[in-house]
């Protein structure tokens, strides 16, 4: 077995230490310490990245991430139950940071599991998941970790996404019962790709400010709408309600933003941009299409 092999099972043996010491979705404080015990060290202190260097030398990197901490102050809505859209730190310290973005992606390319400890509530108590870095997006400064057992398929490329056949729809295979706020499967992935296809930023105003930013689906997810990117852009929280409720519209030809005659005007909506032509990618046009017409129907 090779070093990175090694590593590999000792996390996977650390993993099932960690589900010994209780349910691993709520471990009490006694638990808590038991992680930061030296066989164990799945995570350090209140650090957010930790890469613990000396356990990892010998695998001829800088270091290997072993453990995020998600407080949920900053990013609640980026936790769900089989993963989490972890944000790049950004400290005073930026050599630090560097370091530790650079020993997460490592986790990635040398197939290794790391541990992602979420703080439940002001105690001590904490949840652990067995997580694999599936990807990362320099420009948005987000990571997807997926949890689960086995480390997950790789995800399709910006190009290989627009080759792949688009589904407006869920397959017909796919649970039709009526989603309201509750997580479903595979929502962190379909936010990072959202994210990472049209940036950080509002399709119709300024908004840049990440935590303020919804990866929104054209088709609702409740209205039988498809997690392929490509029913997807992103919008303000304001802008994701107005969307929603009909208030403004994208003319699926011009790519023009559009608002009712009789209805709010984009500037009472906030809206600045008159068209989403700068966006790097654009929506499917079916999707736009059946938004359009949904817009529409209340003229």
């Amino acid at each position: 077995m090779t070093l990175v092999d090694d590593e590999r099972e000792r996390r996977l043996e650390v993993w099932a230490e960690v589900r010994a010491l209780g349910d691993a979705g709520d471990l009490d404080a006694a638990a808590v310490n038991a992680l930061r015990r030296d066989g164990l060290r799945v995570f350090f202190g209140g650090r957010g990245i930790w890469t613990d260097k000396a356990r990892t030398a010998d695998l001829d990197v800088e270091g290997v991430t072993v453990g995020l901490l998600h407080t949920g102050r900053s990013y609640a809505d980026d936790l769900l139950p089989d993963g989490i859209v972890y944000h790049y730190p950004r400290t005073t310290v930026s050599g630090r940071d560097a370091q530790e973005i650079a020993a997460t992606k490592a986790a990635n390319e040398l197939g290794l599991p790391l541990f992602v400890v979420v703080q439940l509530g002001s105690g001590s108590r904490r949840a652990v998941h067995l997580g694999w870095v599936e990807d990362w997006d320099d420009k948005a400064e987000l990571f997807l970790v997926t949890f689960g057992e086995s480390k997950p398929s790789t995800s399709p490329t910006l190009a290989e996404e627009d080759e792949l056949p688009f589904e407006l729809e869920r397959p017909s295979g796919a649970t039709k019962k009526k989603v309201l706020a509750t997580a479903r499967p595979g929502q962190h992935r379909f936010s990072f790709r959202v994210f990472r296809r049209y940036g950080a930023r509002c399709a119709v105003c300024d908004v840049s400010v990440i935590g303020l930013l919804d990866a929104a689906h054209l088709r609702p997810y409740q209205e039988n709408g498809s997690d392929d990117v490509r029913n997807g852009l992103v919008f303000c929280a304001t802008h994701h309600r107005a969307f929603d409720k009909r208030l403004f519209g994208i003319d699926p030809v011009s790519l023009e933003v559009s608002c009712h005659a009789d209805g709010p005007t984009r500037t009472d909506l906030g809206i600045n941009v008159l068209s989403i032509k700068h966006l790097p990618d654009l929506p499917h046009t079916s999707a736009l299409e059946w938004c359009w017409t949904r817009f529409a129907s209340l003229t």
